[in-house]
């Protein structure tokens, strides 16, 4: 009985290790694959909750007028205002966006805003049509 606690614990011990080495040999592995592809925005407005970066953003990011019309349809044929604050924080930037937002004149009409955080400042992006 003795010879075969002493053969049987060593061998438990040694696959229960092999095997969490294998696990984690395969996560590392996932988590380099994901990595690849290098996001432009590290953190959005609701990203936490599985919520994509809205298709108008990364456009209206890089002040592109016609690349929203293209992705965004209703917006198709109107013309466009893009509207932007930063900060060092969602909510400083969002602050920055509501102020910019009440110089705007009545004629413009509110379509959608979000933030994003593209590097080391958060930037909030409110779109306008007329």
């Amino acid at each position: 009985m003795k010879i075969l606690h002493r053969t049987f614990f060593p061998l438990l011990f040694f696959i229960l290790l092999t095997s969490c080495a294998t696990t984690s040999a395969g996560d590392n592995h996932k988590e380099k694959k994901q990595n690849q592809k290098k996001l432009l925005f590290e953190d959005w407005k609701y990203k936490g909750f599985g919520q994509e970066l809205p298709v108008w953003f990364e456009s209206a990011f890089k002040d592109d007028v016609s690349e929203i019309s293209k992705r965004v349809q209703e917006l198709s044929g109107h013309e466009i205002l893009i509207v932007r604050g930063e900060g060092i924080n969602s909510d400083q930037a969002d602050k920055v966006l509501k102020i910019k937002e009440k110089e705007l004149s009545s004629d413009f009409i509110f379509f959608d805003s979000c933030w994003a955080l593209p590097g080391e400042k958060y930037v909030a992006i409110a779109l306008y049509y007329k």
